[in-house]
């Protein structure tokens, strides 16, 4: 199934290494912030993590993102 849904998407350089989808830019940004305070002071964390609205590929099953469409 294809949609356009929120994704938070961790970046190293140009690879993208993870990517979870939310259903509300609210949701994304919550998790983001719960990450940011579990990691403590990192170096360069806006970059790294990232919430964006992407017309994703999700698997029906099981949720979990397949292929990233458009960015």
């Amino acid at each position: 199934m294809i949609e356009l849904t929120f994704v938070l998407l961790l970046t190293m350089g140009s690879e993208k290494v993870e990517y979870t989808p939310y259903q509300s830019l609210s949701q994304c940004l919550s998790v983001r912030r719960k990450i940011k305070r579990n990691t403590g002071p990192t170096h360069n964390f806006d970059q790294k993590w990232s919430c964006k609205e992407l017309t994703v590929k999700i698997d029906e099953g099981t949720g979990n993102i397949l292929e990233i469409i458009e960015e």
